[in-house]
């Protein structure tokens, strides 16, 4: 933030910078202009520290365009000098992050490839546009798009028997988490590209990535993700015995008689749309309009 405001300050001639975590001194020969870009630099501290946020990037950007919002809405404001602030404010923005992209070009430069292979032992391109390039700890680590989705999807979706428990997207190479910053350029880079979404991790993103706010507002998408897994990406030596049992519960189905050279994964590849539903009804949260929705797929069909 302190770059920002030197930015800021800069842009309207104040020579001498000051910053809000200073003693504030008002100096008599400040112009309208330069005053009221100090009060909001002043407006932008304050409100990042009463932000309940803990994510420094959402607490920044919350906190400019707050304190911007203000003098914007504020009629004792003439428009002109609220033009002039705004049009002060959006050049600083541009300023600041184009410092901020020249930094990023360097430290690819400067900083050493360390993973130049996915986990899969496969050699990743470095200027592919399905590259994403993690930079940590002055190492650069080289991601497939795809399979760093799956490491995040993995990790937000965690849920031991079906009970929804977010964890932190973590870094496979070093088992550092991913910060918020990283996590917001994985998802526009995704976007960029033309892709779509995962459910999963858009949802994330809607909750400025706070594992504990995404559970408390998406634990029903959460559980039925990791239904839906279980069910579709497990193998039939796994499912064999889910589907025999949902078999012999089921009115209709109770009285058949699987063969037991009938081969397995032929019976469980049928049998795994059904099987779906039936860990809906089970494992989904209970009394909701999806379960009693399962329960009439299952039996009707």
């Amino acid at each position: 933030m302190k770059t920002f405001f030197n930015i800021l300050q800069t842009l309207v001639g104040i020579s001498n910078k000051i910053y809000p975590n200073e003693h504030f001194v008002i100096n008599e020969k400040y112009t309208d202009e330069q005053y009221h870009i100090i009060y909001l630099m002043n407006s932008i501290f304050y409100t990042a520290k009463e932000c309940k946020t803990q994510h420094t990037v959402s607490q920044n950007a919350f906190s400019k365009f707050t304190a911007l919002n203000s003098i914007l809405e504020n009629t004792f404001y003439k428009n002109e000098l609220k033009e002039r602030l705004f049009y002060i404010f959006t050049r600083t923005q541009k300023y600041y992050y184009a410092f901020t992209r020249l930094a990023h070009i360097y430290r690819l430069k400067k900083h050493t490839y360390v993973v130049t292979d996915d986990l899969m032992m496969n050699n990743i391109q470095q200027y592919n546009k399905l590259t994403f390039i993690l930079i940590e700890n002055k190492s650069n680590f080289l991601f497939n798009i795809n399979e760093i989705i799956n490491i995040i999807e993995t990790a937000i979706g965690n849920s031991p028997n079906f009970f929804p428990e977010p964890l932190s997207p973590l870094n496979p190479y070093n088992n550092q988490e991913f910060t918020i910053a990283t996590l917001y350029n994985i998802y526009f880079q995704i976007k960029q590209l033309g892709h779509i979404i995962p459910l999963l991790f858009h949802c994330f993103f809607l909750q400025n990535f706070d594992k504990n706010s995404f559970f408390e507002q998406h634990e029903p998408l959460i559980r039925e993700h990791a239904i839906k897994t279980y069910v579709f990406n497990s193998p039939y030596t796994v499912l064999y015995s889910s589907v025999i049992s949902m078999l012999r519960h089921n009115e209709y189905t109770k009285k058949l008689s699987i063969h037991q050279n009938f081969p397995k994964k032929l019976l469980v590849d049928i049998f795994r749309p059904f099987l779906f539903h039936d860990y809906i009804i089970h494992y989904y949260i209970k009394r909701t309009s999806k379960v009693y929705n399962s329960i009439n797929i299952l039996y009707n069909k």
